[in-house]
């Protein structure tokens, strides 16, 4: 995948590994994320062959790391979804016959009760799932580089094969950590993409990454090798 964004040539994003666009330039950062939030048409991302693509199409935009990425706000209901499907005929029978004798049980105790009671309905498994709560941690959200591993994980655990886009990462993982994600994103052949802010360029920060950098005046330090 490229990423262009004028005047520059294309920033090349390479698959399985962290990249990083780094820049002093507010502007720049600016108009990247707005970019891929799509409030503006600040970038423009294409495939191998330079053909144009939306960026919806290849990219998953998750914000900041620690402001805006919720685990459970994002990807809860898609994950209850996913097990259902990965159940088998006779699991969702099972979870159904479980569901019924819930509901049995109570209707018998409301029986106890003297006033006009009826159950309106049996829970289907998509109710069922919901009154399990199954979800991602408390605990998780305290820790930077777990929500970051996470989310790899899941992002590629629901199937998706699209470039997961994030910004301030380095605000909260330090170059250790950012090397066990490179080799997470190896292993599950998954693509990261930081768009960073910093006055000064930091190759070693992010060693064993495709790192970029951008400064204050807009000078492309591809071009200065």
């Amino acid at each position: 995948m490229n990423l262009t964004y004028y005047p520059f040539r294309p920033f090349h994003v390479e698959p399985g590994k962290i990249n990083v666009i780094d820049t002093g330039s507010s502007k720049m950062y600016f108009d990247l994320i707005q970019g891929f939030e799509d409030r503006t048409d600040t970038i423009r991302v294409s495939d191998d062959n330079l053909e144009l693509k939306t960026i919806a199409s290849q990219c998953s935009w998750y914000g900041d790391l620690m402001l805006t990425v919720d685990l459970n706000h994002l990807f809860k209901q898609k994950i209850q979804q996913r097990i259902i499907e990965l159940m088998v005929d006779n699991q969702q029978v099972a979870l159904l016959e479980s569901g019924s004798k819930m509901v049995s049980q109570v209707t018998d105790a409301s029986f106890l009760m003297d006033l006009p009671l009826e159950v309106t309905e049996l829970p289907n498994i998509d109710k069922i799932m919901k009154f399990v709560g199954i979800s991602f941690p408390k605990t998780l959200a305290e820790n930077a580089s777990e929500i970051l591993e996470t989310l790899i994980q899941t992002h590629v655990e629901l199937g998706s094969q699209k470039c997961i886009v994030l910004t301030n990462v380095s605000h909260y993982v330090t170059t250790k950590q950012l090397t066990a994600i490179n080799q997470l994103l190896k292993e599950l052949q998954a693509t990261l993409l930081i768009i960073e802010y910093s006055e000064l360029k930091r190759v070693k920060k992010f060693r064993n990454s495709c790192y970029y950098y951008v400064d204050s005046d807009l000078v492309d330090w591809r071009d200065m090798s």
